[in-house]
């Protein structure tokens, strides 16, 4: 798939002076693609929050459908390009094979009785990558759009991250099935934090906005793709995590992270498509070239490997004793799969240190 770009640079002179700005508008793939996968998706949350808050399917089904079918699968496109791939096998060596002593992170802090603070921190991890991933989507949209001066790139870090973490923190506040997954030793301050991050997020939207508006009336280029995406993610985390529904904790990671797994799984068929570039590329990388080879070997890869990992954790969460020792150890082995992700997505999407991923996103 050619990657094409949408880019408003000009505007006559006329224009200009009335509407006092230039409009960047320039995609990581092309308008289309960008707004339905890395913007428009944001719909299927909203879909499912009604789906389930409005009584209309029932949580197991729903959770289990999605970790099979969307979520194992996002977790595969990770591994499709780094361990299923030769050559980067070859030049990420070190950073693959120690990722995956995670695996034993889960089963060691459970033999240290720390199971239970163990499970808590994995929690935070995984809103986070969510919220990670938004901001590098922003990166990219600012890099795309030469977005990136200091004052702009401290005020859309700062804006961004607050106005992610406090529906967070006000949700586990509010929620008891959330605080008794809480140590009690945070469970005073959490009131605390949550009243801090709201006026932390008052200010710092009111600085960024403030920006724009300079920005506005100085005649400066406005990043559209990138305030269609914080408009998109924003809104929906604070109106998912606020929104009161039964069995929440367990409801919302689903419903929060299927927008993000869409996103996921657009950006990776397209870096991915790097592996059909070149006549030696099953040599080059591997097994990552059948993956990627057509749209149905990634779909069918990524379910079988879904039915794998997500089958037995959805009965280790779900059926299973969440008291007994070996469902501890089990749930905290599986935890693995997901830490090496979190991890891997760390290190994987820098597009300024590795100039091999900035072209396959066709950054320049």
């Amino acid at each position: 798939m050619s990657a094409t770009t949408t880019t408003t640079d000009h505007m006559t002179a006329a224009s200009v002076e009335r509407a006092h700005t230039v409009l960047s508008v320039r995609w990581i793939i092309g308008a289309r693609d960008d707004l339905v996968w890395f913007i428009g998706s944001v719909v299927t949350s909203y879909a499912l929050l009604v789906l389930y808050a409005g009584g209309f399917v029932p949580l197991i089904p729903m959770v289990v459908a999605w970790a099979v079918l969307v979520d194992a699968p996002h977790v595969f496109g990770t591994f499709s390009r780094t361990y299923f791939d030769r050559e980067e096998r070859r030049a990420r060596r070190r950073l693959l094979w120690l990722s995956l002593l995670f695996f034993a992170a889960g089963p060691l802090a459970v033999l240290a009785g720390a199971g239970f603070v163990f499970f808590f921190l994995a929690a935070l991890w995984a809103y986070y990558h969510l919220v990670k991933q938004h901001y590098g989507f922003m990166v990219l949209y600012k890099k795309k759009n030469e977005d990136l001066g200091a004052l702009d790139n401290a005020l859309d870090r700062v804006f961004l991250l607050v106005a992610f973490t406090y529906p967070f923190v006000a949700f586990v506040a509010r929620d008891a099935e959330a605080m008794a997954r809480v140590p009690a030793a945070l469970h005073g301050g959490l009131k605390i934090l949550e009243t801090a991050l709201l006026w932390a997020t008052l200010v710092a939207g009111l600085a960024w906005f403030g920006r724009q508006a300079q920005r506005w009336m100085k005649g400066l280029p406005l990043n559209v793709p990138k305030y269609l995406l914080l408009a998109a993610a924003i809104p929906m985390h604070w109106i998912v995590l606020l929104t009161p529904m039964p069995h929440k904790p367990i409801a919302v990671v689903a419903i929060l992270t299927i927008y993000h797994n869409l996103q996921y799984h657009r950006l990776i068929w397209f870096h991915n498509r790097k592996y059909q570039k070149s006549e030696d590329s099953r040599e080059r990388h591997g097994a990552a070239e059948l993956i990627s080879r057509r749209l149905l070997y990634y779909v069918a890869f990524g379910v079988i490997f879904g039915v794998w990992y997500q089958v037995p954790r959805q009965y280790v969460n779900h059926a299973a004793d969440p008291t007994a020792f070996v469902t501890q150890m089990s749930s905290g082995f599986l935890w693995g799969y997901a830490f090496v992700h979190y991890y891997l997505d760390s290190k994987i999407w820098r597009v300024r240190r590795d100039p091999s991923v900035g072209e396959a996103l066709k950054m320049s």
